[in-house]
Order: C-alpha cells, then structure tokens, then sequence
C-alpha cells in the first residue's frame, strides 16, 4: 500500500487505526498502548455482517474504497461494533491489506508479475464498514488460470513491507517455458503435445494466429 493509500485509508478508518500503525512501526508508548485496550473493551465481535443484502464473513477478501475514491483490496480478519454511547453502535471491520507488483520494493524484478496478482501484507486497519464495495475471489494460480469468475485475482507469495521481501521468493515459484520465467496468465501460451509442457508464444515464435491454426504442436525441444 502506498503512501497515498496509507493516508486515504486513515482517513476512512476509525480513530484507532493511527494507534495500530504506530504498533506496527514499534513507535506506541504505553499511552497509545492502552488505547488500544480501550478500543477492544468497547467492542463486541462478529463473524459475519450484512451489507446491502449481502453476507460478509471472516476470511472473504473484498473491495474498499475510500473517500478519495482509491480502490484497494483486503481480507477480513475482524468484524467489530463499536459501541460509541449507550444508543449507537458503529459497525467496523478490519482488513488486511493486499498489494500489487506496482507496491513491491524497486529491487524486485517485476516482469513476471500480472496485473491480476496480489501479495498479502502485514498491514492492516479498522475502516468504517461502508467502505466495503463487494467480494473478490483470490485464489492460487492454478485455479485462477481455469475459472471465469469476474473479480478474480490469485496469490502465490506474502510481502513484508518492513523487509522488502516476498515470502516464498521468486527463485522458489513455479517456472516455465525455455525461459524458465515464472507462469504468467497475462502472457500467451502454447502446449507440447507430446512433453505436455507449456512455452511462451514468443519464446518459440509462434504468433497467436499460427498457433489458433495449429492441430498438434511440438516444441523446440522435442522436435530435436
């Protein structure tokens, strides 16, 4: 999440949200500290939540938007209500946030990267429950290459903001092609039929239209 986003979100959130990034940073006192506490003894816990006729649960991954119109995605760790006098309870609900290759430190290739992955964070915040905007569907790799579900997205990797590092690293993922680059769904493929391996169009210099007009297709290594 950039700094952007990071002040966007703030400005959704409730007024605890600040103290927990000051947590995170290791900058709380013990004032901020019992906040906290503070925070969570007025609270009660929910597993789910409705919201314009549609069930939230713990562990959905969903839209927020904030008043500067910022789109961003996060899981639910927590639904809370926040009982701010003896008649009103605001509803809230925690996040952590998810970032794209576009979030990564500078020293990280980025060219395996699609625009359809995201990288689960540490970061995290309580927003106002209105800033939720609708489901999204993350998943592995695999699943994400055979579904057809609009709003999807896939993970094979966390991100420290702290460290600057993706856990597992990209020496450790999934290669393919000649290349041995990491999969890629944004890319165009082709499949071997007789090593069943797939390769990059452009790594065997195929065009999209040579390969739609192909029957049976045989890779560079196999044809050797």
């Amino acid at each position: 999440m950039n700094q952007q986003q990071e002040i966007s979100a703030k400005e959704n959130s409730a007024d605890f949200s600040t103290t927990q990034q000051e947590c995170r940073n290791g900058n709380a006192t013990e004032h901020q500290l019992s906040k906290k506490e503070q925070f969570l003894l007025k609270c009660t816990k929910h597993q789910d939540i409705m919201i314009y006729k549609k069930r939230y649960q713990i562990g959905d991954s969903v839209l927020i938007k904030t008043t500067n119109q910022i789109e961003q995605i996060g899981l639910i760790l927590n639904f809370y209500g926040y009982q701010q006098d003896d008649k009103t309870i605001v509803p809230l609900v925690e996040v952590q946030w998810y970032c794209t290759y576009q979030d990564l430190a500078d020293s990280i290739d980025k060219d395996s990267f699609s625009e359809c992955e995201l990288f689960l964070t540490e970061q995290s915040t309580i927003l106002f429950i209105d800033c939720i905007q609708a489901k999204c569907f993350v998943m592995n790799i695999d699943e994400f290459e055979n579904t057809g579900t609009s709003n999807a997205y896939f993970t094979r990797a966390k991100y420290n903001t702290l460290t600057k590092q993706l856990e597992p690293p990209i020496s450790q993922w999934k290669k393919v092609c000649i290349c041995e680059q990491p999969q890629n769904p944004d890319l165009l493929y082709i499949q071997c039929d007789q090593c069943n391996k797939w390769f990059h169009l452009s790594c065997m210099g195929l065009t999209q239209e040579q390969a739609n007009q192909m029957e049976q297709y045989s890779c560079k290594i196999c044809k050797k």
